[in-house]
């Protein structure tokens, strides 16, 4: 699609993706992160966050979002330093990449010691490194890696927590048995949800804030009922294919000198495949 050369500087987010939107959902999420952060660092026993949620329902782009909100702090002699820390579990769920991601976090390029345990020297360049909040994307991933592999990555998270350090683990809901058979971290994570959309208020305002960010000349009424009816009967109910197609049907008005989006595009983008073919590749 061959869109005017002025039309990526005006409106960026049709080269890349649209700023992050926010939803009551996703509010209630940051100020739990940022008061976790604050209060429970230090704590015997901090309170940790699992953020359970659908395939493509956001996860990583407000772990993202949150983590762009995350100064980071200059001590007295110089030196920063952040808070918070965001890595994402390796897709098989192998403990020792995970360490190595948590220090390269910490500190890009140390070398791992082979002479001493590594939940032990993740330990040491956490501390080393003032971190008080680590957030673990994907953490689904960790059950990819068998009986025994899980229980060498679990009991990291226990050792972290142990450290007065409050954990962030962001997963589809196949986490949730696993922390739930584990006593002692599941009286430690408490659960929060991103919704999978239907008719409501929230989903409402949410489609009124995408609209902000879209920027056209003329008012789409994405907030409106027939919008949102499309919208909920072609399964675009999670936010990575809200936005996908959305953000199809804009360009297309874009393309086209149309000033909106209108359902009559949102239906052409839909049959052409924006929002289908990459719904195996959602977060």
């Amino acid at each position: 699609m061959n869109l005017p050369e002025d039309i990526g500087r005006t409106h960026p987010h049709l080269e890349g993706d649209l700023p992050f939107v926010l939803s009551s959902h996703s509010v209630r999420i940051l100020k739990a992160l940022s008061q976790l952060r604050v209060g429970e660092y230090r704590r015997s026993r901090p309170v940790c966050l699992h953020i359970a949620a659908a395939a493509g329902s956001g996860k990583s782009r407000l772990l993202n979002h949150y983590m762009s909100q995350v100064s980071a702090v200059r001590e007295a002699t110089g030196s920063r330093y952040r808070e918070a820390i965001l890595i994402e579990a390796p897709y098989d769920g192998n403990c020792m990449k995970m360490c190595r991601s948590i220090i390269n976090a910490c500190l890009p390029g140390f070398p791992i010691r082979k002479t001493q345990n590594i939940h032990e020297q993740v330990a040491d360049v956490l501390q080393a490194s003032g971190v008080k909040q680590l957030l673990i994307d994907e953490a689904g991933h960790i059950l990819n890696a068998g009986k025994s592999g899980q229980q060498y990555t679990l009991a990291l998270i226990k050792s972290i927590c142990n450290l007065g350090i409050t954990v962030c683990i962001a997963t589809t809901g196949n986490m949730v048995n696993v922390l739930a058979a584990d006593e002692q971290l599941a009286s430690r994570f408490k659960r929060v949800e991103l919704p999978v959309w239907s008719e409501s208020n929230e989903f409402r305002q949410f489609l009124a804030g995408i609209e902000v960010e879209l920027k056209l000349p003329e008012r789409s009424h994405l907030d409106s009922k027939t919008m949102i009816r499309w919208l909920t009967a072609h399964d675009c109910c999670v936010t990575f294919r809200l936005l996908e197609v959305v953000l199809g049907a804009t360009r297309l008005a874009n393309s086209r000198g149309e000033g909106r989006i209108s359902v009559e595009l949102l239906d052409e983008c839909w049959k052409s495949g924006f929002g289908v073919e990459e719904r195996s590749h959602e977060d």
